[in-house]
């Protein structure tokens, strides 16, 4: 017989760069039933196999850098109680798609939003991003992997959805992970949270928020000025409309199972 996994359950959200992915994490912080881990494999990514070079970026003194290390942190946590960790993956796509008893002992849920508008969200933090960091590619082979390895279609939600109608796309999300929603946890006090301390410039918006709404539109370019960017909505918008073909609709909640 398997001895019972001591572990408290493991919430995680995949999605891509400017999601409104923190929106939702922050929720979850707002819970305080959770500890919430916020990108820790970007150092992977960023700190220790130097991909890439990217603005805002703090490391934190002795943070581990390599994903075994990462993930034994978030997994040494589950000891203690319910986990969400929220990541993008193309941080570890490589050494997430070699451990699937690693994502067999999570929840695996997703987050997509139109590139048309990620795509210039993320151009004015970082006007230098280029294709690859992205992440809508490797957001969809995860959702594929996941979806195979578990003979099941993994929760997907919209960032349209989570913007216009956050209450029912919540609650609808919670409904689907098996947990208690908390409407309480929709609102919340404006500032920096530690947990961003790492990425700090990157979440200006949630930071200023109390709750979760509409991101504003002011980009700091347009595609007519920066042309290439349309080349790399087209990119992503194949990745994006198969993730949505999947998407949960706040008024059709579906439990996983």
């Amino acid at each position: 017989m398997t001895a019972p996994d001591p572990r408290a359950p493991s919430v995680a959200l995949w999605s891509h760069p400017r999601s409104m992915s923190t929106a939702l994490e922050r929720s979850f912080i707002e819970r305080g039933d959770f500890t919430v881990f916020h990108e820790e494999f970007a150092y992977v990514y960023f700190m220790h196999e130097k991909r890439a070079e990217i603005p805002h970026k703090h490391p934190r003194p002795g943070h581990p850098l390599t994903y075994p290390e990462i993930k034994r942190m978030m997994e040494d946590a589950r000891r203690q109680g319910p986990v969400f960790h929220k990541d993008f993956p193309y941080h570890c796509l490589d050494h997430l798609l070699a451990d699937p008893r690693y994502l067999l002992g999570q929840i695996n849920t997703f987050l997509v939003r139109d590139p048309e508008e990620a795509v210039l969200s993320h151009a004015t933090v970082h006007p230098g991003v280029t294709r690859e960091v992205l992440g809508y590619e490797q957001l969809a082979r995860l959702f594929d992997f996941v979806r195979k390895l578990t003979g099941r279609t993994p929760l997907v939600i919209n960032a349209e959805d989570l913007a216009t109608r956050p209450e029912q796309t919540i609650a609808a999300y919670c409904d689907a992970v098996g947990i208690p929603f908390r409407p309480e946890a929709l609102r919340w006090s404006q500032g920096e949270r530690p947990e961003w301390a790492t990425w700090s410039g990157w979440h200006t918006d949630v930071s200023a928020s109390d709750g979760i709404r509409a991101p504003r539109r002011n980009y700091r370019f347009g595609y007519e000025d920066m042309p290439h960017l349309r080349d790399f909505a087209r990119y992503c918008r194949p990745f994006y409309e198969h993730l949505d073909s999947f998407r949960l609709r706040p008024d059709h909640k579906e439990a996983l199972t």
